[in-house]
């Protein structure tokens, strides 16, 4: 379970005034929920992530991990509980690497390993890890990453994000770079991984669709509070034109 507390947030520009993102904001995600978060640009949902994933620190309040605080933890060391996915792929892989090098030291995660110990995992295992991926990742195993496509390279951050089961997965706009087909295969291998891994994980989209069709939770933020937070049956039978409107709402 991941538990924000009365969290606070002000950044400080050069000009002498301020911005408050967050104050006192509380919320709860319950373990292997699939949470999507949506919201107008500037709204907070990027800093909210940045918060959990420790890339933020200076905050009031805190932050719970199953019952333990975790908001003095600095990022290097909440990377062993929480794993991201950025919008841009690059953020996630070594492209100078190949598929099979990237993969080998996502296995090796937190292990003080050099590079040629990770890549003693035979060529069936780092297989198994790509099967019935759409994207043909099997087939580039020993292609630097900086050749394949923008959607491949993805997928590849994405499993590589989740291989050694984290406890949180946080998925910053992680179709939001790519085209409507390939956007469609990240959002279900997405879906699949999650579902069978039961990964804890907080997906901010702007993609609408996306945002009611999966995940078991939605919540929309504006100007750092919460103001639609539903799940089950009443997310399910949530329309477009619905969210559409309490944008409108919230200008």
């Amino acid at each position: 379970m991941l538990q924000i507390k009365n969290i606070s947030k002000t950044f400080n520009n050069p000009y002498g005034s301020s911005n408050t993102v967050f104050k006192d904001l509380s919320l709860t995600i319950n373990k292997g929920e699939f949470v999507s978060i949506i919201g107008s640009n500037g709204t907070g949902k990027s800093t909210l992530l940045n918060i959990i994933s420790g890339f933020i620190n200076e905050v009031h309040g805190d932050i719970l991990l199953d019952g333990n605080s975790i908001t003095k933890l600095p990022e290097h060391k909440r990377t062993q509980l929480i794993s991201r996915v950025f919008q841009d792929p690059s953020l996630g892989t070594c492209p100078s690497m190949t598929v099979r090098e990237n993969l080998s030291l996502a296995l090796n995660k937190g292990s003080l390993l050099n590079l040629k110990k990770c890549l003693r995992h035979k060529t069936e295992d780092i297989e198994n890890l790509l099967e019935d991926i759409s994207l043909d990742l099997k087939k580039y195993l020993d292609v630097q990453v900086k050749y394949l496509s923008g959607g491949q390279r993805q997928a590849l951050s994405l499993i590589m994000s989740t291989i050694t089961n984290p406890k949180i997965l946080l998925l910053d706009e992680h179709t939001a770079a790519l085209d409507p087909k390939t956007s469609n295969e990240i959002i279900d291998l997405t879906n699949k991984i999650v579902k069978e891994k039961n990964i804890t994980t907080l997906m901010v989209t702007h993609n609408l669709k996306h945002a009611i069709e999966y995940g078991d939770r939605l919540i929309m933020l504006h100007k750092g509070e919460v103001i639609l937070d539903i799940s089950g049956e009443e997310k399910s039978s949530l329309a477009i034109e619905d969210i559409l409107e309490k944008f409108e709402y919230a200008v």
